[in-house]
């Protein structure tokens, strides 16, 4: 295989594994490199998959299952397994690996104890082929609380067996599994490698096939990423001016706005945003030059220029100076056509208004940033952020009554992680070897309380909606034809079983609300049905 650098920031991760899994005496590892490193490392964890690129003699089974119970989260990964075995029968029959593991069966307890004996099971089934089973546990998401630690305490004092590792992964950045380290810390070790991900895009450019122009633009900004993340702006400034004089040369104009970018970020990192301004506008210069030329890239290049010189006045306290630049990058968004950012700028025209104290022209912004989303699918207005348009919305005309709509979703919130540590609890009050009814009673309990919880914070809500003024229901309204049927503010509060509406255990609780039709209609202006009322707009 060719010698490249990312190849050689492979072979660095392989040798750290070797090194530690060289002690027999540590159980849990716990891969620790910078954030930037991860698609590194899963990239290793996928070479080990396939014999073509496999150079240690382990498998790592990858295992992303959500935490939520420790007994659920146990069944689950017992199903996820299974399930991963049964789909991958045609790859192992082509590697030659026996079939016919049994998996896991009655005898396995949804317990952290019955996860390892299944680990086991299928690391003593495919023994000739490995050294070791690799077991990394990436949860998609856990429940806030201490449950996940737990669950790794209880597989730890499950004593897996010298082929199986339990294997986690946080980064230097956050390094979250800490206090299992540290309470594990005879079983238990980091492994790290002095991966570069800057030097190893440095150093991947400069290695490119061929030569020419392009080749060298690839270089100076693989020099550029790097002078971002550990350089001075003087420092990105030299070395851009290369990268814009190679661009102008060549006519890349559009290049040469991306490069301009780059310089302008640098300056507002360093907490210089009037020469960051300065370089977005030179950016959108060069991005126009690209757009009369006719490339296609050029209009969103502008977008983003407008939309990067908007955040530099907020950085520098003049939000009525980012609110007209926040219009002018809706405008180019409009252009493209791009509803997304053009509603986003809309919307952070109105959010800076109301920042400068100029409420009702902050009000005019928000609602044509709502109207922007009339013509968009359900499915595309969830993607924007009209939530946060209805919200900011309804936080000017009435700020106290979110506050009392948000402090509903905290209370609840709170309740159902309380509900979720006190079913955890109760399921490691039953041993390694809990019976399969008695976490059942557990799980209906849970549910039963989760649900119940879920309606009244429902209702709480819906009181404080209905004792909104007329233009507040209006935008509530508008919320429930445009995103769903049942919103009621931010948070959203989601069904705790993700039951559909006709199995909820209770009906819902919305009742009608006034017609919206005149906030979508256009332009605030006094005597408007859409004017809130006491209120003329500007």
């Amino acid at each position: 295989m060719q010698d490249t650098p990312m190849l050689r920031g492979l072979n660095a991760l392989r040798d750290a594994w070797l090194d530690a899994t060289a002690d027999n005496s540590r159980r849990l590892l716990v891969w620790r490199l910078p954030a930037a490193a991860s698609r590194l490392l899963a990239a290793f964890f996928e070479m080990q998959r396939h014999d073509a690129g496999r150079d240690t003699p382990d498998f790592f089974l990858r295992l992303d299952t959500a935490y939520e119970l420790g007994f659920r989260y146990s069944r689950q990964l017992k199903q996820d397994l299974l399930e991963r075995y049964l789909a991958s029968q045609e790859e192992l029959r082509a590697q030659q690996v026996p079939l016919g593991w049994r998996g896991p069966h009655e005898a396995h307890p949804d317990s952290a104890h019955g996860v390892v004996e299944v680990l086991e099971s299928f690391a003593a089934h495919h023994g000739e082929h490995l050294r070791l089973l690799a077991a990394v546990l990436e949860p998609e998401r856990c429940v806030p609380g201490e449950g996940f630690e737990r669950w790794v305490d209880a597989a730890l004092a499950a004593g897996p067996g010298p082929r199986l590792r339990l294997v986690l992964v946080d980064t230097e950045e956050d390094p979250r599994w800490q206090p299992l380290l540290e309470r594990h810390d005879k079983v238990a070790r980091i492994v790290g490698a002095p991966v570069d991900m800057f030097a190893i895009a440095r150093d991947t450019a400069a290695q490119s096939a061929g030569r020419g122009p392009q080749v060298l633009y690839r270089q100076l900004l693989a020099d550029l990423m790097l002078l971002l993340e550990r350089g001075s702006p003087a420092q990105v400034v030299a070395r851009a001016e290369r990268a814009q004089g190679l661009a102008q040369r060549q006519g890349w104009h559009d290049q040469h706005a991306v490069v301009q970018m780059m310089v302008a970020g640098a300056w507002l990192k360093h907490g210089d945003p009037a020469q960051a301004i300065n370089g977005y506008r030179q950016a959108r210069s060069a991005a126009d030059a690209a757009r009369i030329a006719g490339n296609p890239a050029a209009p969103e290049l502008v977008m983003q220029s407008w939309f990067g010189e908007a955040g530099c006045w907020l950085a520098a306290k003049q939000p009525e100076r980012a609110a007209q630049t926040y219009l002018q990058a809706a405008t180019s968004a409009a252009s493209i056509p791009h509803p997304m950012f053009a509603l986003e700028g809309q919307r952070m025209a109105g959010w800076c208004l109301l920042q400068a104290g100029q409420r009702e022209a902050a009000r005019t912004q928000l609602l044509e940033a709502i109207r922007i989303a009339k013509p968009l699918t359900p499915a595309d207005r969830k993607a924007t952020t009209l939530p946060q348009a209805l919200w900011d919305a309804l936080q000017l005309q009435d700020a106290r009554r979110c506050e009392s709509l948000q402090q509903v979703a905290t209370d609840y919130l709170q309740a159902s992680t309380g509900l979720l540590e006190k079913a955890d609890a109760q399921g490691r009050a039953l041993g390694p070897q809990p019976p399969r009814a008695a976490l059942d009673a557990i799980d209906a309990q849970l549910d039963a309380a989760l649900e119940q919880g879920f309606h009244r914070a429902q209702q709480a809500r819906e009181r404080l909606v209905q004792g909104g003024d007329e233009f507040f229901r209006r935008i509530v309204a508008v919320g429930r034809d445009f995103l769903d049927a049942g919103w009621n503010g931010l948070p959203a509060i989601e069904h705790p079983l993700d039951h559909d509406v006709p199995i909820w255990s209770e009906p819902p609780s919305m009742q009608p609300l006034p017609d919206p039709a005149g906030l979508l209609q256009g332009p605030l202006q006094a005597g408007n049905p859409a004017t809130p009322t006491g209120v003329v707009a500007a």
